[in-house]
């Protein structure tokens, strides 16, 4: 946020910016626009304010349980058994290794044994053909 701030950029490209690059619901709206009204009073210090910082009693293991029992649970749907921010939910998954794909929630980085079984379905599963009359 710092960097879109001195290089003269709205609070606004700054979320959309953010968002796009690390994923959406990555950062709120009003919380740029807070860091940027911070930076515009002279204070460009990154580290939080003191009293911010909740602690959190949020269990990663449970939200990994949760995504691993059901895949098709979207990010909304967790905010809300978990009663916590989307953005929350998206933040720890990302942390946990996971990205959502069609099929659900996946391991972001495939191991050997990951490929190997895409390999070997690919190669026993036939292709459909489609034939005009």
């Amino acid at each position: 946020m710092l960097y879109h701030f001195e290089k003269g950029h709205t609070a606004a490209e700054a979320f959309r910016d953010l968002n796009k690059l690390f994923g959406e619901g990555t950062i709120g709206e009003r919380q740029v626009r807070r860091w940027f009204n911070r930076f515009k009073s002279g204070n460009t210090s990154l580290e939080d304010e003191e009293g911010r910082d909740r602690p959190s009693d949020f269990d990663n293991q449970a939200l990994l349980q949760a995504v691993e029992e059901d895949e098709s649970l979207t990010t909304r749907m967790l905010a809300e058994q978990f009663d916590v921010a989307q953005s929350t939910i998206v933040r720890r998954l990302k942390k946990l290794g996971k990205v959502w794909t069609l099929v659900g929630w996946v391991p972001h980085e495939l191991s050997n044994d990951n490929k190997a079984e895409r390999v070997h379905l690919s190669k026993s599963t036939s292709p459909v053909l489609c034939h005009r009359r």
